[in-house]
């Protein structure tokens, strides 16, 4: 048997992030926030996609988010690999 999955509302999500349901709303009209659905003129959201938009967003410093950071096959950072890519050429 499958899990079914969780959804969260519009005040879910601002809960969830601590800001206002104007903001969330704000941040989904300019396309900044996360993928929804729309049922029944009712706004949802995923907990699948909210964690993925989180993941997204995620930041290890100031100025390297975490998705730069992961590693390839070798185990090198891709900051790492990139710079050693520039000492080879």
């Amino acid at each position: 048997m499958t899990d079914s999955v969780k959804h969260l509302t519009q005040n879910d999500l601002a809960n969830r992030w601590n800001k206002s349901v104007h903001t969330i709303e704000r941040y989904r009209c300019e396309g900044n926030g996360p993928v929804y659905l729309k049922i029944g003129g009712k706004v949802m959201y995923r907990l699948v996609d909210i964690e993925a938009f989180e993941a997204k967003h995620r930041y290890e410093s100031p100025k390297v988010s975490a998705s730069q950071t992961k590693l390839n096959e070798s185990g090198l950072k891709l900051h790492e690999a990139m710079k050693q890519l520039h000492e080879f050429t």
